[in-house]
């Protein structure tokens, strides 16, 4: 255990500086002169748009979530899932690989078992990673950009992999502990369950594809508020790609590697350098740092409700939490 939280410490710390390695060389780039025209002249109602859209990422993040919850017959309301989500979003912005997300199975832990919520955030990331690969093939196609079609068919294929490994894994030939058999079919029943129900998939399909959606709108109203001389079809054709890359487990938040390619493909689209670079790392203020300022409201909630009830051990504590079936906040 020792040895693992060792190793853990040091790749964090390795993501630490690559992330900031990589920035570091951007910035070195900049003309700042240039960055002071352009920050000085640009657009305030773009920027207030793109704060604006940025605000509704969690509601979506929430539609998308109870789409998978449905399924499962979970019942949680709006207002406690969007708690969880904006806790989510903070962890978000220091944990590699989405880490944070794991605070919403905590949300469930009494609905049916930490497996079973521990496979309602997978099969919720599966499925967001599904929809952008989508994106990103249809972005790589009419842009031309080879490396962005392997890396969407591959993320495509990998998805839909794991969801029908889950559905046909023979759990019960499996060399495991029974105990251990029990926690591994609450945990991959999430996928078939969401399968059958057409309405849980619509409604998480719809969720994640208004999320990547504003992240699109996002870099647009960046791209007009500094002036960016690249068409709004083209940075939705850049974007998903840049995302994809930002998922490379090397970075915090993809932060280095995400900006590093907004930065070399809006240039290939004749964006100046110092240009993309506000673009990109404005994408990553708002998408991050602006979202976990917006969400940290919901920490302190939370970290209020525990200190005041002192029985409330368990991080996913809420007093209506203990009946599946009770939908109030």
């Amino acid at each position: 255990m020792a040895g693992m939280s060792k190793k853990k410490l040091v790749l964090g710390l390795v993501s630490v500086v690559v992330s900031a390695s990589l920035v570091a060389w951007l910035l070195s780039r900049l003309e700042w002169g240039q960055v002071k025209e352009m920050v000085g002249q640009a657009k305030g109602g773009w920027l207030a748009l793109a704060l604006g859209v940025t605000c509704l990422v969690p509601l979506c993040g929430v539609v998308r979530w109870l789409g998978v919850l449905r399924a499962q017959r979970i019942t949680l309301s709006f207002g406690v899932a969007l708690r969880a989500v904006l806790m989510a979003n903070v962890l978000n912005s220091f944990l590699p690989s989405k880490g944070g997300d794991m605070v919403k199975a905590a949300y469930l832990r009494q609905h049916g078992g930490l497996s079973q919520a521990v496979g309602t955030v997978l099969l919720e990331r599966l499925v967001d990673l599904a929809v952008l690969g989508g994106i990103g093939l249809a972005a790589s196609l009419r842009s031309g950009v080879t490396w962005g079609l392997g890396v969407s068919v591959c993320l495509l294929v990998g998805v839909a992999g794991v969801i029908a490994g889950a559905e046909f894994l023979p759990i019960d030939k499996l060399p495991l502990p029974g105990k251990l058999k029990g926690k591994l079919k609450d945990f991959v029943k999430v996928f078939p369950a969401w399968l059958r129900d057409g309405r849980a998939v619509i409604q998480t399909l719809a969720g994640s594809i208004c999320v990547w959606s504003i992240a699109g709108l996002t870099v647009c109203c960046l791209i007009a508020a500094f002036g960016v001389e690249v068409s709004w079809g083209q940075a939705y054709a850049v974007f998903p790609l840049c995302v994809l890359a930002g998922l490379v487990p090397a970075t915090v938040s993809g932060i280095g590697t995400r900006d590093v390619a907004f930065v070399q493909m809006l240039t290939a689209y004749g964006a100046t350098k110092t240009g993309a670079t506000l673009v990109a790392l404005g994408y990553t203020v708002y998408a991050y740092w602006v979202l976990s300022l917006i969400s940290l409201p919901a920490v302190g909630w939370q970290l209020a409700a525990l200190l005041n009830r002192p029985e409330a051990t368990e991080p996913g504590f809420e007093p209506g939490l203990s009946n599946p079936e009770n939908g109030s906040d």
